[in-house]
Order: structure tokens, then C-alpha cells, then sequence
């Protein structure tokens, strides 16, 4: 199943994106609670979150995605505040415990692996930034799960589609 995170207005986002028909779609409008790092997610509730909004079940959404879609505007080399609240609710698609991943240590997987993670960030971007960007979109495909990572840059967010699909 396809999942996508973005932060555009709600009809830009359906006239320019292409989605797959059983699509899950999370619009990263400030409408949900932040994290407050209680850890339950992980230590007692098997990877569901303690708030009983549309984030509640996060991680086991983006536990059977693929591929994940993250649409955000450039915020130096990062994500929007809006896209990093609602990944930072995802902690539960991982365990407690670690392991060794590409040189590094990186927390257990809950659910199986998935193949692809494509970020599409807009807005203007610097050299220093895009390098920023993509270490951290590869750190963030190894700890949510996902084999391969790609990311795609361009100054308007309407210039993707022409590019990519």
C-alpha cells in the first residue's frame, strides 16, 4: 500500500499527485498531537501511540507502506515542522532494541522490511542543504524500515511530476 506524508494545501496536493488507488494519505497540517515521549508506543502498546487521533496507528501504517512518499517544502536540508511532527509519532514502527546497519547502530525493525522511500522536497535549496537532506532521508529510510531511499529536489513543488513520473 502506498503512504504518503505531505505538507501542501489539500488541493494542490489532489491536482499534482499521481497516487495508487488504495493510497493512505497523511496531510501534515498541525492537526495532531506532537510526540511527548513516553515511550509507550514502544514498551507497552506493541507500536500504537496513546493519542486516539489519526497518528494513533502510525507505525503500523508506515509498517505495511511501500512505497513511502514524503512531500515537504525545504527547511534547511530537513523536513517542514508539520512532516517532522508526524514522523516523529512513527517511533513505533521500531523496537526498543538495536542493531548494526551500514556502519551504524540502528534500532530493530517491527515490521518487515519494505523497498522504497522517495522524498520529494521543494523550495529553494543550497548544495550544503541537499547534502544535509540526503544523509538524513538515508538515516531515516534505515531506521523506518526501507531498503532503498531516493530523493528528489526542485523550487516548486509543481515541477516534480513533469520531472519524476
Amino acid at each position: 500500500m502506498q503512504v504518503v506524508i505531505h505538507d501542501l494545501d489539500e488541493a494542490l496536493f489532489r491536482a499534482l499527485v499521481p497516487l495508487e488507488e488504495e493510497a493512505m494519505v497523511l496531510t501534515a497540517d498541525n492537526r495532531y498531537a506532537p510526540c511527548r515521549g513516553c515511550l509507550k508506543c514502544w514498551l507497552k502498546q506493541d507500536g500504537y501511540c496513546v493519542y486516539t487521533d489519526k497518528l494513533q496507528h502510525i507505525g503500523g501504517i508506515l509498517g505495511r507502506g511501500d512505497p513511502l512518499w514524503i512531500i515537504s517544502r525545504n527547511c534547511f536540508g530537513g523536513y517542514s515542522s508539520a512532516v517532522k511532527a508526524v514522523l516523529d509519532r512513527a517511533i513505533g514502527v521500531s523496537l526498543p532494541f538495536f542493531t548494526y546497519r551500514g556502519g551504524q547502530t540502528h534500532h530493530l525493525c517491527r515490521y518487515p522490511r519494505r523497498k522504497l522511500m522517495q522524498v520529494y522536497l521543494y523550495g529553494e535549496t543550497t548544495p550544503l542543504e541537499e547534502s544535509a537532506a540526503r544523509k538524513m532521508v538515508r538515516k531515516n529510510s534505515w531506521n523506518l524500515g526501507y531498503d532503498q531511499e531516493e530523493v528528489f529536489f526542485a523550487p516548486a513543488v509543481e515541477q516534480f511530476w513533469e520531472r519524476v513520473h
